[in-house]
């Protein structure tokens, strides 16, 4: 209704400043009797002619004079609001990124720097939580979009999107017991002290599903849970234990000779990472140009 009503100012003004009906629906690509339904619905909604025809043309009543600026006024508003919303969609707008620790601290920064290189007046917001918070604060619309690892439990209205696959490695420390070895089996795990990340974590809940698989979840001893894979890395290295972690947050430190992947003999974790989304009637541009950012970059 309000997108006629503007119709109907827009047809006003052609029809000013063309001087006539025949020649503004000409312009406006619509018939005669469209373009005179229009005049005829504002000059029902105002109370009076607007135009008044005889043979010298189309003249002005002093009812459409009146109204004549302020039709200009909308018409004029509502195409620069266009031309404002088209810009803002090209080159900005806003975008709040939710993702898991192993995803926001490894994976996320260099798409966000491509982001940001194609949309340089975007303003870019990004945290980091366990997969539970993540998913509880794009539920509560607290972020456009959310990055995450393991299964999505519960789903709802949200639409989960395999990205990319992940493994969980065994690591330890170069000065552990089991640092010279080429390959532990499964049973070699029993009594060693297990670094694991807090509940409600992806990488958590991935691990224990897979041992709980094999039948050794109830053997083995968990000695700390820490709230970050860094806390877990560096409780590694000071020889506190060994973790599965994911192969993606230890390429530096295995670069460096710190920490050390662990191979175990017909045992492998493998995870998804998942784009979740809210189904929105009306996405934001920029959160589709993120997305296809996503899905340039599964390698």
């Amino acid at each position: 209704m309000i997108g006629m009503h503007l119709e109907s100012h827009e047809v006003f003004c052609a029809v000013v400043e063309y001087g006539s009906v025949t020649k503004a629906a000409i312009a406006l690509h619509m018939t005669q009797s469209t373009a005179s339904r229009h005049l005829q619905a504002l000059e029902d909604e105002y109370g009076g002619l607007l135009c008044e025809r005889s043979a010298l043309g189309l003249t002005l009543t002093p009812l459409g004079r009146a109204l004549y600026p302020y039709s200009c006024d909308l018409v004029n508003c509502h195409a620069r609001s266009k031309e404002e919303l088209l810009r803002l969609r090209q080159e900005g707008g806003d975008i709040a990124v939710g993702a898991t620790q192993s995803i926001g601290e490894y994976l996320l920064p260099r798409i966000l720097g491509r982001v940001r290189k194609q949309h340089p007046h975007a303003n870019i917001r990004m945290r980091i939580s366990n997969t539970a918070g993540i998913l509880e604060d794009l539920q509560r619309h607290r972020i456009d979009i959310a990055l995450v690892e393991g299964v999505v439990h519960q789903p709802g209205d949200l639409q989960v999107t395999r990205w990319r696959t992940d493994e969980l490695v065994l690591v330890c420390g170069h000065d552990h017991p089991f640092a010279t070895l080429d390959a532990i089996v499964l049973q070699d795990l029993i009594g060693q002290p297990l670094l694991m990340r807090e509940e409600g974590s992806g990488t958590r809940e991935v691990t224990e599903v897979a041992l709980e698989n094999v039948g050794l979840l109830s053997s083995l001893s968990v000695a700390m849970e820490l709230g970050s894979i860094q806390a877990i890395k560096s409780a590694i290295e000071a020889g506190l234990g060994i973790a599965f972690l994911s192969k993606l947050t230890i390429e530096e430190e295995c670069a460096s000779r710190r920490l050390r992947v662990l191979p175990i003999r017909d045992f492998r974790v493998t995870r998804h990472l998942s784009i979740v989304e809210r189904p929105e009637r009306y996405a934001k541009w920029i959160v589709k140009s993120f997305l296809h950012f996503l899905q340039s970059a599964t390698a």
